[in-house]
């Protein structure tokens, strides 16, 4: 008989941490801390997967935490956490603009629960400084799905627009554009969820958006979009321009402080659609830490004096 069979037999409490090992490694893909996600992003596209192959996606969430209708399975994040530089989602990687980040939500929709949805929020002094609502694939999706997603990239009411070369049925685009606030997905739980942490909305928002669909070859796509929606009123200069009309392009002209800030914003996304492209690729090594602390740099981002969230 071997060492290892009497030990095995001689020694049921270390029988009994072997058989614990596997059972926890299990429990570990299923409901992964939230330090492993950010050690190891690929483990939420994992349990994604789990969840889907046990059907943990179809049950309804509690009455509190569910948006009605088509919203999916919505869950409400602790808004006291901390976010800053970039985070791990749907097995890739998300860059956050400069300042302290908060998360708001995540929702799961489709019919497979396939689609991860997370908003964060950026506040001073109770005031939104940003709004990020991001939206990626956890697995691949048939290529019709990326057939119209450059569609508001052409928008001729855009203040800017970019389309980047991408072999069909590849897309990546960003655009920015002036809008109220009931232009954002799920307007009335995430408004809801701010009012109640006290949190005011200011009655304009510069939208900056990217997307991106990947083809792969089995004729599949995976895809992301990033909507970053920036306070462009925080200012004495443009504090009474609270209608997307003051920022619209053909009266831009007419409001300096207001042309002054879509031209910083415009510039700004121009850069930071790249950063979002390599964090799509998981490559941030694609950048130094320096160049993307400094695109991070949007014109609503905290000063140096003011860089304290309202939750400090």
């Amino acid at each position: 008989m071997s060492a290892f069979s009497r030990l095995w037999h001689r020694a049921p409490v270390w029988r009994l941490c072997l058989y614990s090992i596997f059972i926890f490694s299990i429990l570990m893909l299923v409901f992964p801390p939230a330090y492993l996600g950010r050690l190891w992003p690929g483990v939420q596209n994992i349990t994604q997967r789990i969840h889907h192959a046990l059907g943990m996606n179809d049950a309804p969430p509690p009455s509190d935490n569910a948006g009605g209708g088509d919203d999916g399975v919505v869950t409400m994040m602790p808004i006291t956490d901390r976010l800053t530089k970039a985070i791990p989602f749907a097995g890739r990687i998300l860059p956050l603009p400069a300042g302290v980040w908060h998360p708001v939500m995540n929702v799961i929709t489709g019919p497979h629960g396939e689609i991860l949805e997370n908003v964060l929020v950026r506040v001073h002094d109770h005031v939104v400084t940003g709004l990020i609502g991001a939206e990626a694939s956890t697995q691949a999706l048939p290529e019709t799905a990326a057939l119209s997603m450059d569609s508001s990239c052409h928008d001729d009411r855009n203040l800017a627009a970019h389309v980047m070369p991408a072999k069909p049925p590849g897309v990546e685009c960003w655009f920015t554009a002036a809008v109220y606030p009931t232009s954002i997905t799920r307007t009335a739980i995430i408004a809801n969820r701010l009012k109640e942490l006290g949190f005011t909305l200011p009655n304009v928002l510069y939208k900056a958006s990217w997307t991106l669909a990947s083809p792969s070859p089995d004729h599949t796509v995976n895809m992301e979009t990033v909507t970053i929606f920036l306070n462009p009123v925080a200012t004495d200069k443009t504090a009474s321009l609270q209608s997307p009309d003051d920022w619209a392009k053909e009266t831009l002209s007419q409001h300096p402080a207001a042309l002054n800030f879509v031209q910083k914003g415009n510039s700004w996304m121009e850069t930071w659609a790249h950063i979002l492209h390599d964090g799509f690729n998981s490559d941030m090594m694609a950048s130094s830490e320096e160049q993307r602390a400094r695109a991070s740099q949007d014109p609503a981002a905290p000063t140096d004096k003011n860089a304290s969230s309202s939750l400090d």
